[in-house]
This record gives C-alpha cells, sequence and structure tokens, in this order.
C-alpha cells in the first residue's frame, strides 16, 4: 500500500509505466500512463493524497486513487470530468479477480480506516467493475452502483463513410452536403496529427473556444499539454475548419487502440451560417473510418442531443460506493445509499403503476 504526495506519485506512475500501458488491461486512453501523469502533473495539489494499493503475489495490479484533502476518509477514483471512463483495476495478470480481493484486502485493513471509496465513471459491464464489486463484498463493505451519464458510440469495423452517411437522418445529409460545398469553397479543414503543428493547431483551438458556449477550462494548460502528449504519440487527430483564414470550428480526438474518442469540441457561435460543427464532424468521421480505419468511434460523456444524430449505439456509465462497514462514518454514508436505493425503487416503482395502462374492459 503506497500513501504518496503529489511528486511522489509522479515518480511512481512512471516506474509502473509499462504495467499501465500492459495489453492485458482494457483498453482506455483514460488508463494509460501518459494520461494519468499528465492529470496528476495538471490535476491533483499538494493538498491531496495519492492511495495506491499494490499487488505483487496475485501478478502486478495496482487501483489509483485519491483523497483530495490531508485529514479526509473517503477516497475516490484518482479521475475527474476530463475522464470519460476510469480503469478500476490496473493488472498485468489474467487472474484479475484475485488481483482484485488483494488490492480490496489491502484498503480494507488501512488504518486509520477508509470510510468511503467512490469509483465512477466505470464500464457497467466490464468485469473489471465486478471483480472490484465482488471483492469489496467479500470484505464486509456496503457496495451500491449508480447511474453517471450514457455513452454515445458508433460500432464501425469496414464501414465506409459512404456507406456510414447513407445511414444518416436525410436532413443531416442534406445540410452536410450543402454546408460542405459553401465552406470549402470559402475556406478548408485541416487535420493535424503532427507534434511540430500542434501549437499552432492548439492556438487555433482556443482562439474558437473562446468564442463558442464553452466555460473557460479550470486548468489552462490541460488541454494543451494533452494535445502535445497525443501528438508525440501518434494519438492525436486536431481538426480545425477555417473560412477566410479565420478558424470557425475545431474538434480534438484521440485514435488509440483502434478506437477514435471525440475528446472536444467547439465552434464559433458567430459564424453559424456555415454548420461547421456538422461539416467538421463529418470530415473527421471519414478520416476516422478511411485512414484510421478504426472499428468504433467513442463520443464519449453525456446524452446531448446531437451526438445521437451522428451515433447508433447507447451505453451506461456508472459508479461504485463501497462503504466500510468497520468505520462508523462508512456504517452511516452505507444507511443513506441504502436508503437512496430503496427510494429509487419506491419511485421506479410508483411510476411503473401510474402510467401503466389500465385493463381493457370486457
Amino acid at each position: 500500500m503506497h500513501l504518496l504526495s503529489k511528486y511522489e506519485a509522479l515518480d511512481f506512475i512512471a516506474r509502473r509505466a509499462n504495467l499501465l500501458d500492459d495489453p492485458a488491461n482494457p483498453v482506455n486512453p483514460f488508463g494509460t500512463s501518459a494520461w494519468i501523469l499528465h492529470f496528476i502533473d495538471q490535476v491533483a495539489t499538494k493538498e491531496w493524497t495519492i492511495v495506491i494499493p499494490e499487488a505483487v503475489r496475485e501478478g502486478k495490479a495496482l487501483m489509483l486513487l485519491c483523497q483530495r484533502t490531508r485529514s479526509a476518509k473517503n477516497c475516490s477514483a484518482l479521475s475527474n470530468y476530463y475522464a470519460s471512463l476510469f480503469s478500476p483495476l490496473v493488472c498485468a495478470s489474467a487472474q484479475r479477480a484475485n488481483a482484485a480481493n488483494e488490492l480490496v484486502r489491502q484498503l480494507t485493513d488501512l488504518r486509520p480506516r477508509r470510510s468511503t471509496i467512490d469509483l465512477a465513471p466505470l464500464d457497467r459491464h466490464g468485469s473489471d467493475t465486478t471483480w472490484v464489486s465482488n471483492g469489496f463484498r467479500s470484505y464486509g463493505w456496503y457496495v451500491r452502483q449508480y447511474a453517471c451519464f450514457g455513452n454515445w458510440y458508433l460500432p464501425c469495423a469496414g464501414v465506409s463513410f459512404d456507406a456510414y452517411m447513407e445511414t444518416r437522418d436525410s436532413q443531416l445529409r442534406n445540410t452536410w452536403k450543402r454546408k460542405s460545398k459553401k465552406l470549402l469553397a470559402a475556406g478548408r479543414i485541416d487535420v493535424i496529427t503532427d507534434i511540430s503543428d500542434v501549437e499552432a493547431g492548439m492556438d487555433a483551438y482556443d482562439a474558437v473556444y473562446a468564442k463558442s458556449w464553452k466555460r473557460p477550462e479550470p486548468y489552462p494548460n490541460f488541454v494543451r499539454g494533452w494535445a502535445r502528449i497525443c501528438a508525440e504519440r501518434g494519438w492525436l487527430r486536431l481538426g480545425i475548419a477555417t473560412v477566410a483564414d479565420k478558424p470557425v470550428a475545431v474538434q480534438f480526438w484521440i485514435a488509440y487502440g483502434s478506437r477514435a474518442y471525440i475528446f472536444k469540441l467547439a465552434y464559433d457561435e458567430g459564424e453559424s451560417q456555415w454548420s461547421a460543427g456538422t461539416v467538421l464532424t463529418a470530415h473527421m468521421i471519414r478520416h476516422a473510418l478511411e485512414i484510421d480505419r478504426v472499428f468504433e468511434i467513442d463520443y464519449l460523456t453525456g446524452d446531448d442531443e446531437y451526438k445521437k444524430t451522428w451515433m447508433t449505439h447507447r451505453r451506461e456509465r456508472v459508479g461504485l460506493k463501497a462503504c466500510n462497514l468497520r468505520s462508523l462514518q462508512g456504517s452511516s454514508a452505507a444507511a443513506v445509499e441504502f436508503g437512496g436505493h430503496w427510494r429509487g425503487r419506491l419511485r421506479d416503482w410508483m411510476t411503473e403503476r401510474l402510467v401503466r395502462p389500465a385493463p381493457a374492459g370486457r
């Protein structure tokens, strides 16, 4: 078990980069050593304690947690809203269930006792989510799974761009065809992948972002720094739509593990007549299908209406709240979680009864 400061954690993760990047782990760009190191560097503060149980006998394995104040007895995933998926188990062994049990045992034995551990967002149907949840229960923790958000995605192995667009809504296809001609007659679309172009590309990104509906980034250097890291590793796909040498829409995609992840996007609201967001999205999808040849495109966090226009499937991202019943605070938290669970069940039952159609008359 390791309780580390920010700078100790940076050294620790750097020395275990091969474990985080081991192909035995489920594919997740937000679980790579590059992401974790960047996250700690840019987001963690000196008040944080990075909590990392580490298994060796059951196969090399880690769980990446943090306490955001030094006196806290509550741990959470080493993650935040920038990441659409958290890897609850980092493991190079096929014995992932055994490794999860060992990590949970260390957390259970930790003194002073931790009251709660909150892991999110997780793959609802991922085996690691199951192993970790079962591990907590086997050591006497109360565990509740809760909904986080919807995740829209497009399975697309072997699909051509033209075939894909034929399946889209006719209004979207017509807008794309009409506005593409108009935008490309007055400007261009570039997809930046090379490290030498990142700074100019991110200058354009920042210019568009400042004129969009988006709130200012709470960590100003996070996105630009991640773009550099992605470019160094060949993961960056930074799309920029330009009209008369002025950037009007930008999209930051990550190409990793034969998947494309739509990480950030923005458009200049004052230039909405170009429908540059629609044109650029189509261009980026074409690049993903015909150049990167991915088998999935992932729109990451949320049920925004526009995502349904482009994607075809939806899955749930969930969280796990584990409450330590050996702790007074943990027992109190478990009571709250248990009450919330049954209130939700009762609400669903009542809703079902209210909307159920009356039986037909005889």
